[in-house]
């Protein structure tokens, strides 16, 4: 069963992200937050990748509490996470506070996909996909 990383009261997945064009990846920890809509990776890590605003599929603004964020959405070829793959994942890429750990959120687009069970107390997380069309998996995010 995977289990989740817990870090100053924060649940994190580890999460594999495709350097552009290439078959090499890179390890990333994510912010579970079931309350964000979008998967969001910080804009340096998706620089280090290889991926920029030329990539991107539109532009994105997030609102939160520390207030309003402008970036982008770009789509990763495959995204892995808790001993799944998911093909043309959509990442919004926004400036996040690295220096303190959080590469980014791994929000519902991602989490949506599955019916989940969480303990918590010992970071235990149990995936259980649902049966939804491959059309419907990746549709265009506001």
């Amino acid at each position: 069963m995977p289990r989740l990383t817990e870090k100053g009261g924060l649940l994190f997945a580890t999460v594999s992200v495709p350097f552009k064009n290439q078959d090499t990846f890179e390890l990333l920890d994510l912010v579970v937050d079931t309350g964000a809509f979008l998967s969001i990776v910080d804009t340096s890590l998706v620089d280090y990748l290889g991926y920029s605003a030329a990539d991107a599929l539109k532009k994105s603004v997030l609102d939160g509490a520390a207030g309003r964020s402008e970036g982008y959405l770009i789509k990763v070829p495959n995204f892995k996470c808790l001993g799944f793959e998911i093909p043309d994942f959509q990442i919004a890429c926004h400036d996040m506070n690295t220096r303190l750990g959080v590469a980014g959120i791994l929000g519902m687009n991602f989490l949506k996909l599955f019916r989940i069970d969480l303990n918590y107390n010992t970071g235990e997380i149990y995936l259980m996909e649902k049966i939804i069309p491959a059309s419907a998996r990746n549709r265009n995010c506001p």
